[in-house]
């Protein structure tokens, strides 16, 4: 229309002139008019062509303004809803934030306890049943293709026991440890917890009273008997004092546990699911910030 020359037209939209006048063959075909007839002051349009003109100009517009504008995530009038699976100490952790970040929109958050406290499910986060899961997972290196993995904060294990328990009398020794009652969080799944593998690998085994399956639970049985307790340095720091709970190093001298979140590549450039992640990390990293062990933050694919 504005060109008026078949080739000047052409080279506009990207074609070579004998695609571009098969489009325009093709077009006079189905719509019953020859749209443009050849003058000496170039190619006109008929009255169907100037017609045609001004809604397929809108359409266009609108279709440029749809694709060049940036896409972004507005929680506030977002109806979007979350799926998460974590370990129970981090939802913990998270809870309040995650409560508040949902009060703007219409945004709704569901969180499930992972079945295996090291082990990333794949088969959820491949099929969409999750969004994303968070918790103490092994590096990239075992992470499968297609999944993204990006470590946010260190957690170190603790022990635990009420104010005024035997075991402040004196330093907690190895021997020592093995040798009080102890209660643990042991997943559903699972037959013994970590801190029984590392010490079946020495050729010891500690006296395990009590398994229960929620952190805060063990702390609760912790503050009202004399069991003690080998758990998340994070859930005491929030939670002991108020429930009369001291504690001190672990005599195993495990590593640090690195939480990690992961999600299926397809969402990685989803905003929403960029937002999400964001308010997490920066949440996991303030957590931190006021713990003796910081990790930052490292992002793996595979």
């Amino acid at each position: 229309m504005d060109e008026r020359h078949v080739g000047r037209a052409a080279r506009q939209v990207g074609l070579s002139q004998p695609a571009f006048s098969n489009a325009i063959s093709r077009l006079r075909t189905r719509l019953g008019d020859s749209l443009f007839v050849r003058t000496a002051q170039g190619m006109m349009p008929t009255p169907r062509a100037d017609q045609l003109a001004g809604p397929i100009r809108s359409a266009l517009a609108q279709l440029r303004q749809t694709f060049e504008a940036p896409h972004s995530f507005d929680p506030s009038v977002s109806a979007h809803r979350f799926r998460i699976g974590l370990s129970d100490d981090v939802e913990l952790r998270l809870a309040p934030l995650l409560a508040r970040s949902m009060l703007s929109g219409e945004l709704q958050m569901q969180t499930r306890r992972l079945d295996w406290l090291f082990t990333v499910p794949e088969s959820e986060l491949r099929n969409g049943a999750l969004d994303l899961a968070i918790g103490y997972f092994p590096d990239a290196r075992q992470l499968s293709p297609g999944l993204v993995m990006e470590s946010i904060s260190e957690e170190s294990n603790v022990v635990i026991a009420r104010r005024g328990h035997s075991m402040w009398r004196a330093k907690l020794t190895l021997d020592r440890f093995t040798r009080l009652d102890h209660a643990a969080v042991i997943y559903r799944n699972q037959l013994w917890g970590l801190i029984d593998n590392e010490l079946a690998a020495r050729g010891l085994r500690r006296r395990l009273r009590l398994a229960l399956p929620h952190c805060l639970s063990v702390l609760h049985a912790v503050s009202s008997s004399n069991l003690v307790a080998c758990i998340q340095e994070s859930v005491v720091q929030k939670f002991g004092t108020n429930l009369n709970l001291r504690s001190c190093p672990e005599p195993l001298g495990l590593p640090p546990f690195v939480l990690r979140m992961v999600w299926h590549r397809q969402r990685d450039n989803d905003t929403a699911h960029i937002w999400l992640r964001k308010l997490i990390a920066t949440e996991c990293s303030a957590q931190s910030s006021q713990a003796p062990n910081t990790g930052k933050s490292r992002k793996s694919r595979r």
